[in-house]
């Protein structure tokens, strides 16, 4: 991979975000490398860039492969935040994966995204709306409601609780996690459907195939009532009597760099305690 040019998207809320990308601007420039930096991280346009550069926490990578998966573009994150688990490096280390990257001494782990339409009656239809980690369909009330799924258009079944959550196998580590699911290895071709808060003793966590078309239909008892639907926690649209969420797998694949080797379990076990007694 030839890298020319690097796009470094900085989130604005981490203060050592922006002093990171100026730091890797410098590195860069010394190595005959152009980069540029963009501090509106919300939005990021088509740059003519080989390589970005997502400086921030798990939200600003989210927004960045996203925004860059229709491009092709290789990803590398670089946590300026708490977290990180989707990080390739923390900030004090970004230079040397920069370094090993630009020696050719780097993986890429490519993710399958989700792409939602979104169906509102007397609206317009919200079209390949793309999520990395989930799409959540859940009450707008402090109270259960039945949403009905449909998989590959044959009935799946109707859910009573709080909503569902399909993830991709990188999005079990996040809300899937904490509403019961397993954890799937990110590089698996699977769909995760996991119910939230079922007012049931027998509902479970379903793994999909990754080519399966859902569908989900609030059914709600009167027109007061409403459901949202967030991709990744960071865009929501209201649901409404009549509406309905279609969610598949995006032809876009997210595409996560790392200098050296990728290490799930040990991104686990640092990040997340997990195995800890």
């Amino acid at each position: 991979m030839n890298i020319g040019r690097v796009l470094l998207v900085c989130n604005p809320s981490q203060p050592a975000a922006e002093q990171t990308a100026r730091r890797l601007a410098d590195f860069l420039h010394t190595r005959g490398v152009g980069s540029h930096i963009l501090t509106d991280y919300k939005t990021i346009p088509q740059h003519p860039a080989d390589l970005c550069v997502s400086l921030g926490g798990d939200g600003t990578t989210l927004r960045c492969a996203r925004q860059t998966a229709a491009q092709g573009m290789n990803v590398l994150a670089v946590n300026c935040g708490s977290l990180g688990f989707l990080s390739a490096c923390e900030a004090d280390e970004a230079e040397e994966c920069l370094r090993q990257i630009l020696q050719g001494h780097y993986e890429v782990s490519r993710r399958i995204l989700l792409s939602c339409d979104i169906v509102r009656q007397g609206k317009p239809m919200l079209q390949k709306q793309l999520a990395f980690n989930d799409c959540v369909i859940k009450t707008n009330q402090p109270r259960a409601f039945t949403l009905q799924a449909r998989c590959n258009g044959r009935e799946l079944k109707r859910f009573y609780g709080d909503g569902v959550i399909v993830s991709t196998p990188a999005g079990s580590t996040a809300y899937a996690l904490a509403a019961g699911g397993p954890i799937v290895e990110p590089d698996l071709q699977v769909l995760l459907l996991t119910p939230i808060c079922p007012h049931s003793l027998t509902q479970r966590p379903l793994l999909l195939q990754a080519d399966a078309r859902l569908e989900f239909t609030p059914l709600f008892k009167n027109d007061a009532e409403t459901a949202v639907v967030s991709l990744d926690g960071q865009e929501s649209f209201e649901l409404h009597a009549g509406d309905r969420v279609a969610v598949s797998r995006s032809p876009y694949l997210a595409q996560l760099i790392c200098g050296g080797r990728f290490d799930f379990f040990g991104r686990l076990r640092r990040k997340l305690e997990w195995g800890e007694r």
